[in-house]
């Protein structure tokens, strides 16, 4: 099948840039992708792969950022060297993986063990990381057939160490017959391709992998609103969505991309791109269903409602009361009826009082919405001129009463709203937790930080969101133990906030998830991370 077919199969898109005006637009054909597009490897590079084939992991962020692939080659590479077996297999001190970043970032020599190795691991700087440069070595140095070296294939591919042993007698051998390397030799290469059963890929999956690795960040680099619409659509399809959705939505942040609270007004099922914002769509909230939204927009079309022109006391009684209590609720305190410019803990309230409302009685509200406009009023009115049992007047004076003396105070406070927010959305849009505590003495955000911005006294403001306790490897403090923490703000998030040794069992005991702290420090050498010299518990 053709990449053109496949495209269209697969009903895909790919963005593409037209000759004559310079304007990037659709096109299905992927045969027309740039893959020297510099805005693309610059943003791999910057390792803002989040929602990129096989590097949206924080390991394929941080990989990518460390080698700075170049070319389609180079990814291919990268995918293959972030598998377990090469992080896993060590040479000389190193596992494999490092090996090839330091050797293509100048950091360490080439070397083939034999010049006749050069045009086969030319490509990888001198490592053997896939399962066809095994079968290639095999042919032109030990002159293997075809079906020998697919031999040799399966045997790597499929961990096979007594088919392997068969095969070395044949590969010393055949060495000896081509006299193309000695006995030595020979050995050496045959333990190397030995040893790359635990590690060596198939580069044909590879490079499969990375022209999609590739076709996504080039869309994402291009067409971030619709990158981010179409990945947070889908977000609920993860193993934790609501994990998703935080990091796609402070990753969008990062890119000036905005996200918005839920509108009722918009009816949209799922989050869509409206006018250059994201908005979360209303089965994005949790409690409200796909049954739920679609009795919604039965109730909305049979009811003639314009949600643009319509109090909230109309909306109270046409669709939230037809709404369950559970949905009715995430609605109000999701913000998707902020437009109506009531207070959610108001609304809240008063949804609450109009669920204890008797049909008939919100039937009879529903006629004095024209001439009034508070639900108290409403009340008074039905509870002085209709016909009641002493009973239910009771209840109905209570509840009147309850509402011109509300209990509890009906204003919006940050943590309420940031906790229900968290809860129903996945994600604080109208503030954080950092936004009740005092921060004012910081003198960067997250975002500025990621973003490169440098000082040689850094202070950071942010609330812990993980926390990994690690022990040092090495250095005077090996064996002692170390932290590693995330640090949210309401620009973003920075995972590598480092606490040394000295530096954490100072400070060890402000060091918990969930608590708001300030951090003095620099940038580390290789500009990554945060590295603490002091930290403060930030004040309410």
């Amino acid at each position: 099948m053709s990449s053109k077919n496949f495209a269209f199969s697969c009903g895909c898109s790919f963005p593409v840039i037209d000759e004559a005006s310079q304007k990037i637009t659709f096109n299905p054909d992927i045969n027309h992708i740039n893959l020297n597009c510099k805005k693309t490897w610059d943003l791999i590079s910057d390792g803002n792969t989040k929602g990129c084939f096989q590097l949206e992991s924080r390991l394929g962020r941080s990989y990518a950022k460390k080698l700075k692939p170049e070319n389609i080659e180079q990814l291919s590479a990268l995918i293959a060297i972030i598998r377990p077996g090469c992080l896993e297999s060590f040479k000389d001190g190193k596992n494999i993986t490092q090996h090839y970043i330091d050797i293509k970032n100048g950091k360490e020599s080439i070397d083939y063990l034999h010049p006749s190795l050069e045009p086969i691991l030319k490509t990888t700087y001198s490592q053997m990381i896939y399962q066809e440069q095994a079968m290639q070595i095999a042919k032109d140095i030990a002159g293997f057939s075809l079906q020998d070296a697919d031999s040799l294939r399966k045997a790597i591919g499929k961990k096979l160490p007594e088919q392997m042993a068969k095969i070395k007698l044949r590969f010393i051998d055949g060495c000896k017959q081509t006299n193309i390397v000695d006995n030595d030799t020979a050995e050496q290469i045959f333990g190397w391709i030995e040893k790359s059963q635990r590690y060596s890929f198939n580069k044909s999956h590879s490079v499969s992998y990375a022209m999609n690795a590739f076709l996504s960040a080039f869309t994402k680099a291009h067409f971030p609103q619709i990158f981010f619409a179409s990945y947070l659509k889908f977000a609920k399809d993860k193993i934790d969505p609501q994990a998703e959705i935080k990091e796609l939505i402070q990753n969008a942040n990062e890119m000036d991309i905005e996200v918005k609270l839920p509108d009722i007004r918009n009816l949209n099922k799922f989050f869509i791109l409206k006018e250059n914002r994201i908005y979360f769509g209303l089965t994005d909230i949790k409690g409200v269903g796909e049954s739920v939204f679609e009795k919604m927009i039965n109730t909305i079309s049979d009811k003639n409602l314009d949600l643009n022109e319509t109090y909230w006391l109309e909306i109270l009684f046409k669709l939230l009361i037809n709404t369950n209590s559970i949905a009715a609720k995430a609605l109000i305190q999701s913000g998707a009826l902020d437009y109506l410019c009531k207070t959610r803990q108001n609304m809240l309230f008063e949804y609450n009082a109009a669920s204890n409302l008797t049909q008939k009685e919100c039937d009879k509200c529903l006629e004095l919405i024209d001439t009034k406009t508070s639900l108290s009023s409403i009340l008074t009115i039905i509870s002085n001129k209709t016909k009641l049992t002493k009973n239910r007047k009771t209840i109905l004076d209570n509840t009147i009463y309850s509402l011109d003396n509300p209990p509890y105070s009906l204003s919006d406070q940050p943590e309420w709203i940031s906790d229900c927010e968290y809860s129903l959305l996945g994600y604080s849009l109208s503030c954080t937790k950092v936004d009740l505590y005092d921060i004012s003495m910081t003198n960067v955000t997250c975002k500025e930080f990621k973003n490169g911005y440098n000082s040689q006294k850094l202070l950071l403001g942010g609330e812990i969101t993980n926390l990994n306790i690690t022990k040092t490897k090495t250095g005077k403090t090996k064996g002692s133990d170390m932290a590693f923490v995330t640090l949210q703000d309401n620009t973003g998030s920075i995972d590598s906030v480092i606490f040394f040794p000295e530096t954490y069992k100072k400070y060890r005991n402000i060091l918990f998830p969930g608590h708001v702290i300030i951090v003095q420090g620099s940038r580390s050498r290789n500009g990554d991370s945060f590295v603490v010299e002091k930290a403060y518990v930030a004040k309410s």
